[in-house]
């Protein structure tokens, strides 16, 4: 049975950032490539060459990484000049032959996320004490979202203009939590996509942190979600960040799994 929410929630994931890389400027050079033969797919932002941007998702854990597949994984990755990438692999015995193949090219473990669901299907969300008031952003507004984040996490402005192509795409909201005077001091999106809803682009700014505004945020978009007649839920979120789990737990997402990140030199010689 988690092998069924393992997959489902990473095809949500991959459509969520299908739909979000279709919407940055060209000049982004994102992309989603198929790995042929898999579900899998390979992400791709060249002005963004950290590897939380610049991963493989959905390998299939049962087997072994060969040599025609990590060359055509390297040269995507090499042709945008992005040094290194991320492979996810979930932790767990069922995934020994992707995670042994790994390994023994001298790829190595670099953090880990955890991996969410919720069913929606007759669930309520819990309601948060929060002195903030969450109301959904103007699809005018999405830019500023891109600027919340970037300040949130210490970022220069890329995600700006990013965030403000999202109004052209279909299934996305975006909403704040706001302080006393109205004024957004923390974001998170969501993703429509027929019956299913990806959560993603949580954050608050540092002097609004420890107020409940994610937790009231979750809350808000998984009723979003619901009322959009979506019957599942999906997040991630970096395993070490003990906060951004509990929130996700309080909100009434469940654990479905943790997925190890390879980290792999594009200039290793297959």
């Amino acid at each position: 049975m988690l092998s069924h929410y393992r997959t489902g929630s990473e095809s949500i994931e991959i459509a969520a950032r299908r739909s979000f890389f279709a919407a940055a400027p060209a000049s982004f050079g994102c992309g989603v490539f198929d790995m042929s033969g898999t579900s899998a797919a390979l992400l791709r932002v060249a002005a963004m060459p950290s590897p939380i941007m610049n991963r493989v998702v959905g390998l299939p854990g049962d087997t072994a990484l060969d040599d025609a597949t990590l060359a055509r994984i390297t040269e995507l990755f090499r042709e945008r000049d992005i040094p290194q990438f991320w492979v996810h692999v979930w932790d767990g015995p069922g995934n020994g032959a992707l995670r042994d193949s790994l390994l023994a090219r001298g790829f190595q473990p670099q953090g880990s996320w955890a991996k969410f669901v919720c069913e929606l299907d007759g669930f309520t969300p819990p309601a948060p004490a929060s002195g903030l008031a969450v109301r959904r952003a103007g699809k005018h507004e999405f830019g500023l979202a891109g600027q919340i984040l970037c300040d949130s996490f210490g970022m220069p402005p890329v995600l700006v203009p990013w965030m403000a192509g999202l109004n052209e795409a279909a299934g996305w909201q975006v909403y704040f939590a706001c302080d006393a005077q109205g004024v957004p001091v923390a974001t998170g999106a969501l993703l429509v996509d027929g019956p299913n809803a990806w959560l993603g682009m949580g954050a608050t700014l540092p002097a609004a942190r420890r107020q409940g505004s994610q937790q009231m945020l979750m809350a808000v978009r998984l009723a979003a979600a619901r009322a959009a007649g979506c019957g599942i839920a999906a997040v991630e979120a970096d395993a070490q960040v003990r906060h951004s789990i509990n929130n996700i737990q309080r909100a009434g997402f469940r654990p479905v799994g943790t997925r190890s990140n390879y980290l792999c030199p594009v200039d290793f010689t297959v």
